[in-house]
């Protein structure tokens, strides 16, 4: 099986996790910008902006929200270790990009925020909605799952080349006094 082969996604993906919508986004960290359409526009906040950093988390460099970027240091230094021909075919399709959710007209993508990211495997992105996912990012998103980010394989339209900081992880930075 190569890494791009799509196959069927397994259960218990996810298990103890929830993806951070709006709501939540919007009550912990703000509206990053007051308009959006469906192409990325930079963050008006400027308490936000403050937290936005640009690093390298192993297989290439990001710009997010700073305690997203330093949990894919420690997420990618995992896949590295544990799955490492997956970790060498990786790269990152974006993670700062203030727009809505792709075919929303209101829903705003995490995205919006840096706390999610878009991989490619190969440089080949996983085909969003067709319920299925590549072999690599089934290989790497119970390391995702474990260190507290949500995969968007289980989203009501699959979007597995998708991952974001899950509600719990905002909860568990929120507890701690990081945010």
């Amino acid at each position: 099986m190569k890494p791009t082969d799509e196959i069927k996604i397994p259960a218990g993906t996810n298990a103890g996790l929830s993806g951070s919508g709006n709501t939540l986004m919007i009550e912990v960290l703000g509206r990053p910008r007051t308009v959006f359409t469906q192409d990325c526009a930079a963050i008006t906040n400027k308490t936000l902006a403050k937290r936005i950093k640009t690093d390298n988390v192993g297989p290439f460099k990001v710009t997010g929200f700073d305690l997203a970027v330093e949990d894919l240091k420690v997420i990618f230094a995992e896949v590295k270790a544990k799955c490492p021909a997956e970790y060498a075919m990786l790269s990152s399709a974006g993670m700062l990009c203030c727009r809505l959710v792709r075919g929303s007209k209101t829903s705003i993508s995490n995205h919006s925020w840096g706390t999610a990211i878009d991989l490619k495997v190969n440089g080949v992105l996983d085909v969003r909605g067709n319920g299925v996912a590549q072999a690599a990012l089934i290989a790497i998103a119970p390391i995702f799952n474990k260190h507290g980010w949500f995969w968007g394989a289980t989203f009501r339209i699959e979007d597995a080349m998708h991952f974001e900081v899950s509600a719990q992880r905002l909860a568990r930075w929120k507890a701690e006094g990081k945010l």
